[in-house]
Order: C-alpha cells, then structure tokens, then sequence
C-alpha cells in the first residue's frame, strides 16, 4: 500500500509554511549573542534557543494539520506515536555550529516517511538573500527550488566544477578500492547534511558523502534527491555493503520501523547521494572501514571464547 498522494500534496503545503515560519524564527537569532549548549562530551552536538524554538514551532504545527502522525525530532527527545503510518522527522536547525558562528550554512529540514518509506521533504536554507531558499518534493511529484523545477548535476559536468561534498575525516571512515582517487576531487564540507543534501538535489554538487546521519538530518534530502532523479544507497557500522533504503531499514533495526523509538533516534546512517551514474561508480569503490565500536565488539567476544578455547585444547 502506497502513501496517499492527495495527503502528501496537502502535507508539503502544510510543511512548506511551518518550514518558512520556522526559518523566520532562525534569522531573528542569527547573527546575535547567543548561549551554547552542548549535548555530548567534547563539547559536540551544540544547541541554542533559536533551535529549541523553532522545533516547537514545527511541532505545533504539524500536529495541528495531522494530529494522528507521528513525529521525532532531534532536541525534544520524546517521541510522539513513533508507530504511526506517517511519521516526521525534524530538524530544526542543521548545522547550529555554523549558525552560532555566524555563517549562513545551515538548514531547516523536516522529512516524512510512510510505514518507514522517505516520501516528502522540505528544506529551507534561510541565510540565503532576502527571502531563502526553499526546496520541496514528495514522492511522484518531482523536486522544486523557490518553485522551479530541479534535477542532479549530469555525469559530464565540467572537471573543474565536479564539486562532491565528504567530511574531511573521510579516509578514516572508509576504504577505497578500484583505483578512486580522492585527491582528484574537488571536494566541499559544509557542516550541515540538510544543506549538502539540498544542494545535491539542486545540482550543484555531483555527489554527497554523508558519515553518520540521523534520520531527522537526512529524511527530506533523500527525497530531495530522488524526486530529483538521483539515487541514494545506505550503510552503517551494521550495514557495511551499501544498499538501498527498504534493505538497510531491515538490516539496521531489529524490529518494525518506529517500533523502538530509541532505536529511530539512535541510528547513524551512511549514505552517497547524487548522479546516479557516479552513486554506483563511487559505491563499488567506496567500502566502510569496520568501526572502533565494532573493533571493540569483536575484541570483547574474542576474550569471552578464548578461555573456552584453552580449556578445550588442554583437554
């Protein structure tokens, strides 16, 4: 059974409007004093007031239009009816260390999924001119920038403007194989996922690699990208050998989609994005490296077995 067509045009219309009230929040922080807060140890994962605002603003409003959908988001860690059919994801300020800065890279990003499907995403990105910049897509009805239509970059954009978005902790993370050559990218890192996955939509860069999303960071921009006739393909610690969205979900989660909420809030997830021609190149040669975390797992069961394996050669 397929998302309601007729409900996501009217939800896009609904987020659209929640989105730009929200960006109107953001700008009225942007550029003023502002008191950090930090979520993680090392003083990682900042937040401040504008964030905190503007979240409530898209939560009210979107569960005044669809009071029976479900909604997690990244600051208010409750997650309302996380089983539900339709379930947003929202982020209301992705890149908040840009933002407290002082630079104008960061998003507004609030993406829905159907029965754990991506199938509508809205980002703004406020700092840009006077007004903003707004894209939207749901699933079927193609991807639109301030109301003009937008596709991928092609396969033979100009070298010198071949422009693909990494963290530049790139090599730690993955291993490269079948001769890609990194050094011969023009490479980007914008500190905001939204953002990069907004403008690969565009496109503006060819190709997005995204290390450790949450879901409320990069629901909307796979929209984005799809509606834009690009392809996304997904991996994590978990999930090493890139596949699409329906694989990785059942992969990743152990149970049904928005069954554990804390399971949705604490998925990390991997993605390249973009031409889809370049996704498969750069998927065959672009491998995961197995993470510390996962290092550690193995380590701790190899010490559980040794004991049984002395034990067993004595015997």
């Amino acid at each position: 059974m397929q998302a309601d067509r007729h409900l996501l045009v009217e939800a896009e219309a609904v987020c659209v409007e929640a989105v730009r009230q929200a960006s109107a929040v953001l700008m009225e922080y942007f550029r003023t004093p502002l008191a950090v807060e930090f979520k993680e140890k090392g003083q990682q994962a900042p937040v401040t007031e504008a964030d905190r605002h503007a979240e409530a603003l898209l939560r009210r409003a979107l569960t005044r239009a669809f009071p029976s959908h479900g909604i997690v988001a990244e600051e208010d860690e409750t997650a309302v009816n996380a089983a539900a059919d339709y379930l947003w994801f929202l982020d209301p300020l992705d890149g908040t260390a840009n933002f407290a800065a002082g630079l104008p890279a960061f998003a507004v990003s609030a993406g829905l999924c159907y029965r754990g499907t991506p199938v509508l995403g809205v980002i703004a990105i406020p700092g840009e001119g006077a007004a903003g910049t707004l894209l939207r897509a749901h699933w079927g009805g193609g991807a639109y920038c301030n109301d003009r239509r937008i596709h991928v970059a092609a396969e033979d954009v100009p070298a010198g403007t071949q422009l693909v978005s990494m963290p530049f902790w790139f090599l730690r993370q993955y291993r490269l194989r079948h001769g890609a050559q990194v050094w011969r990218w023009n490479v980007r890192a914008h500190g905001s996922i939204a953002y990069e996955l907004g403008y690969t939509a565009c496109g503006a860069l060819q190709l997005a690699i995204i290390s450790g999303a949450r879901l409320w960071d990069m629901v909307a921009g796979v929209v984005l990208v799809h509606e834009a006739g690009g392809m996304a393909v997904f991996g994590n610690a978990r999930v090493r050998r890139w596949c699409a969205w329906e694989a990785f979900v059942q992969r990743a989660l152990d149970g049904p989609f928005g069954q554990n909420p804390a399971a949705l809030r604490a998925l990390r997830v991997h993605l390249l994005a973009g031409n889809p021609r370049l996704v498969q190149q750069r998927a065959q040669q672009i491998r995961l490296r197995m993470t510390p975390w996962l290092l550690r797992q193995v380590r701790r069961r190899w010490r559980q077995l040794r004991p049984r394996r002395t034990q067993a050669a004595d015997a």
